[in-house]
């Protein structure tokens, strides 16, 4: 006997039983393990189906989730070569649609992607929600007809919408190496289009190598583009010191010390050095050994360009845009001169 069949027959048996006095509803639910409420909707499906209502219904198809094996052959691939990219990063280097949980299973099972957590509900500890609750509870009381969740979230946002009218400074300490000694990264992103420039140097940071940073890596791309620097955002760290602001009021740009331990006033540079961390560096050390901060400035530069010419940025800025696209938006002459297409620009211009 098929199991639908002998699943309706023992329901059937339950009815039964009480309709014929033998037994209370509370007695054979609690015999048959069901409740009485799961008692009662069986009874209305028997009275309008017959026993056809009785028998557990068909699950609907699923569609498949799997990719192709040769997509998925090309993820692992992919994620093996840069095993620190992301599911969208992959799916956008292989042209496929956007990868979900299941369909990215391989990359989880080789542990290329971040794990996946639950977000905290509202009021969870650590993370200031009952705070936010008593406040809300509080608002609710002076105003009965207000949600008490309804609050809208306080967002601040840091940047401009010119590219060039601020750009945000910072120094990343990459290591001490053997043979080499220490390695600062001097970096600086606009905060248009987050567009990067950076140098490896050996030695300790200075405010004389930042003010020479700014002045022979900084300002000829943008010269070249034909855009003026109006502010630099720095921190209050001793690589922007007086030769630093020296060297801004010379160029005729304005230098902005930031509050001290507000790092998110940087969150420019910081997110761009966390990228440079995550997809670089992590990379780069295990597959070369380097004997100079020359050799590892030479790679990083690689990196820099795929970063700025080819890697699509998904914030609200860019969305989905590369930073050069925007950075050279006037200038598709000179994007073309660099290698890159013209119409990404067209692309940049009609979102």
């Amino acid at each position: 006997m098929a199991p639908a069949e002998s699943l309706a027959r023992f329901r059937k048996h339950v009815l039964d039983r009480v309709t014929r006095g033998e037994a209370t509803v509370a007695q054979a639910c609690r015999e048959a393990g069901i409740s009485r409420a799961r008692y009662y909707q069986l009874r209305r499906r028997y009275l309008a189906y017959a026993e056809a209502g009785l028998r557990p219904r068909p699950h609907p198809a699923r569609p498949g989730r799997q990719l192709p094996p040769p997509a998925v052959d090309a993820i692992v691939s992919y994620a093996i070569t840069h095993a620190t990219e992301g599911e969208r990063s992959i799916a956008c280097a292989l042209a496929l649609a956007p990868l979900r949980r299941m369909a990215d299973r391989p990359l989880r099972c080789a542990g290329r992607a971040p794990p996946h957590g639950p977000r905290p509900a509202p009021g969870a500890p650590g993370r200031g929600g009952g705070a936010q609750c008593r406040r809300g509870r509080a608002a609710h009381r002076a105003d009965p007809a207000r949600d008490p969740c309804d609050r809208a979230p306080r967002v601040m946002h840091i940047g401009s919408d010119i590219v060039g009218a601020e750009l945000f400074a910072d120094t990343m300490y990459v290591g001490r190496l053997e043979g080499v000694g220490t390695v600062w990264q001097y970096t600086m992103v606009d905060g248009a289009c987050s567009f990067g420039f950076a140098r490896v140097r050996g030695g300790r940071k200075s405010a004389e190598s930042m003010a020479r940073f700014l002045e022979e890596d900084v300002l000829p791309v943008c010269r070249e583009a034909r855009i003026r620097l109006v502010r630099i955002n720095t921190d209050g760290g001793p690589e922007f010191g007086a030769a630093f602001t020296a060297t801004c009021i010379r160029l005729g740009i304005e230098h902005h010390k930031l509050p001290p331990r507000s790092p998110d006033l940087n969150a420019f540079v910081e997110r761009f050095q966390g990228s440079c961390l995550h997809l670089h560096y992590r990379t780069a050390f295990r597959f070369r050994y380097y004997t100079s901060a020359a050799d590892i400035d030479a790679d990083y530069q690689a990196f820099l360009r795929h970063y700025n010419f080819e890697r699509p940025h998904r914030g609200y800025r860019t969305r989905g845009r590369t930073p050069a696209s925007l950075f050279y938006a006037h200038r598709p002459s000179l994007l073309k001169v660099k290698g890159r297409d013209p119409d990404d620009i067209l692309k940049a211009r009609a979102v």
